[in-house]
């Protein structure tokens, strides 16, 4: 890169990792003074980058799946912003609400969603979270790019964790500057309000940090060479990597004190999911990856069994809210049915809530406690299967990459495992709906899809590298 080039990206690259270091300081972002600038600033970095590589004149070849992903994401989130933009769509389309409003001689706008306003603030969130992910896709083209980026995620996380535990321990109860006790006093959250949102920040960090210090292992090509990876593992634990472990126990200690019954389960789902990727990237013969296999899902059976009906039913309670869960989900999907195809609007939940709520509910749900049936209620199902087909698409695309990689699998391996991890918990919660968590995690999957294929297959149809190679790296980085 030239001059300008190289400082466009070095800027674009060091703003985008203070980013990640300050998405879950002021609430998780979770509040239009945080997560404004917060996207506004990702922008910013997208378009330095974008600078960047035009200067430079550099090539990028984008790969079939991470186009289509893009696509369907982008038009899912077009959808939703037209459902907040008056006269753009036909007025049969309209909210019948509108059509009452304006019979109290109000003057209105009658658009597809209850929330014009709600639309577009939701849509430009989605954006933003589409840029985290585009800036660490085209930073971890870069190996060692792609490492700081994993180093910095588990860095604040480990920030957090200990911040969270010196708050609990200390017994100030307290979320930053606010002198009350906080919503869940006893608890672990850290500079977040809800507990569970925090436990799937936190079990992102861990999923990194487990991958950083089990790394050498999946060099292994034979179990004699995977045992004595396992002994120098161990020799270095107690030496160089003993830091690396004592933050990995601090972040563990921290999850488990959030006391999320969702963040439990989906962390040993995802956890259980790793170490058997983690063994059969090892390319142990077919009877043992039989027997890893196995083993696993008699673990997962297990665990399902033991605590799975516990779990379940204390997930579906709602001990701060009138009603369970499962009234919310029933209502929800009379919601859906209701408009199945142009839905309520983005970000109009509560409001679609608030008016189909009955004498069961002693209070307003703002959220559905499943993310994914809160976007069918919202979005109508055509635009919520666009909006989840492309991480669908990139989730198969790190799967492979797994296998793929003869190095740094850690990269697609922790993109796969968290995928799992915020999946499964965005079933009964809403993490992925707090700006911090949805965009460390597009941080994580962007390295991982960058990173999902070796050097050799990275190659434009002209035989020119579409990723550095490491003399090149060294170069563009150093």
């Amino acid at each position: 890169m030239g001059g300008v080039a190289a400082l466009c990206d070095r800027l674009a690259f060091a703003l985008f990792l203070a980013l990640l270091v300050w998405a879950p300081v002021p609430y998780a972002s979770n509040r239009p003074w945080a997560w404004a600038p917060l996207a506004a600033l990702l922008g910013l970095a997208l378009l330095l980058e974008a600078l960047a590589l035009l200067l430079a004149r550099e090539r990028l070849r984008l790969p079939p799946t991470v186009a289509l992903a893009g696509l369907a994401f982008a038009l899912a989130i077009g959808w939703g912003w037209l459902q907040g933009t008056p006269g753009l769509l036909p007025q049969e389309w309209a909210h019948p609400l509108w059509a009452e409003v304006a019979t109290t001689g109000l003057p209105v706008e009658p658009v597809v969603g209850l929330s014009g306003e709600n639309a577009h603030d939701n849509a430009m969130r989605l954006l933003a979270y589409a840029a985290a992910f585009a800036l660490a896709f085209l930073f971890a083209r870069h190996r060692r790019r792609a490492r700081t980026i994993f180093a910095t995620i588990l860095g604040v996380v480990g920030l957090e964790a200990a911040y969270g535990l010196l708050n609990h321990f200390a017994g100030w109860d307290t979320v930053l500057w606010e002198p009350g006790p906080k919503a869940y006093a006893g608890f672990v959250t850290g500079t977040f309000v809800n507990r569970n949102n925090f436990a799937t920040y936190l079990n992102l960090g861990l999923l990194v940090g487990l991958a950083l210090l089990l790394e050498e292992l999946l060099r292994a090509t034979s179990g004699e060479e995977l045992r004595r990876l396992v002994i120098a593992l161990f020799e270095r634990i107690l030496g160089r990597r003993g830091l690396l472990l004592v933050l990995l126990l601090a972040i563990a200690t921290a999850t488990l004190l959030t006391g999320s019954r969702g963040g439990f389960l989906s962390l040993a789902v995802a956890f259980l999911l790793f170490l058997l990727l983690g063994f059969l990237v090892t390319r142990p013969r077919r009877s043992r990856a039989l027997a890893a296999i196995l083993a696993t899902l008699l673990l997962v059976s297990g665990l399902l069994a033991v605590s799975g009906g516990v779990v379940w039913e204390r997930l579906l309670a709602t001990d701060e809210t009138g009603g369970s869960r499962t009234l919310v989900y029933a209502l929800a999907l009379d919601m859906m049915a209701e408009r199945p195809w142009l839905g309520h609007g983005l970000g109009s939940f509560e409001q679609a809530f608030f008016l189909h709520r009955d004498e069961r509910f002693g209070v307003v749900f703002d959220k559905a406690h499943n993310t994914y049936l809160e976007h069918a209620v919202e979005l109508g199902l055509p635009a919520t299967v666009l909006l989840y087909l492309g991480p669908l698409l990139l989730f198969g695309r790190v799967c492979r990459g797994v296998f793929r990689r003869r190095r740094d699998q850690i990269f697609p391996l922790v993109a796969t495992t968290a995928t799992v991890l915020v999946g499964l918990h965005a079933l009964v919660d809403f993490s992925l709906q707090m700006p911090a968590v949805a965009v460390t995690y597009a941080a994580i999957l962007g390295v991982g899809v960058a990173q999902a294929e070796g050097q050799r297959s990275r190659r434009s149809s002209s035989g020119r590298a579409a990723w550095p190679s490491g003399e090149e790296e060294a170069a563009a980085i150093g």
